[in-house]
């Protein structure tokens, strides 16, 4: 049961991935400019990267708050189990709203771009972070 709360609270935080979204954020804008060939689709498919990587980075500053604050609580020897219930029921409810926002700018950038298209986005830009990665 120890090793499933500690799991779950790893997961939660996101501690151990790197930062998400590094793949949309880095890599993707070139291949849609190369990808998507109607100027309207692609400018807004640019613009929905844009809101996409905006909601990554807020995801991405409020998983690293809320990594030091439960840092906090675990060197603090007078921490409650109290306190680490109530910060972990704040965040599961902050990370659904997250993941709800991160799904929405997803779903309005693909509804510019066609699943072909994003077959192609999605290689080339795994195939730069692969370059990028060996450099």
């Amino acid at each position: 049961m120890i090793a499933a709360t500690i799991l779950a609270i790893l997961i939660i935080f996101g501690v151990g991935g790197g930062p998400f979204g590094e793949l949309t954020s880095k890599y993707m804008k070139h291949p849609i400019k190369e990808t998507i060939v109607e100027e309207d689709r692609r400018d807004k498919a640019l613009d929905g990267l844009g809101d996409l990587k905006d909601a990554i980075k807020d995801f991405n500053k409020h998983v690293s708050k809320d990594i030091k604050q439960f840092d906090k609580l675990v060197k603090n020897y007078e921490s409650t189990p109290e306190e680490f219930d109530q910060m972990v029921a704040n965040v599961l409810t902050k990370r659904k709203q997250e993941v709800e926002k991160l799904w929405q700018q997803r779903s309005a950038m693909l509804a510019h771009i066609k699943a072909d298209e994003w077959q192609t986005i999605i290689t080339s830009a795994k195939a730069k972070a692969e370059e990028k990665a060996k450099n």
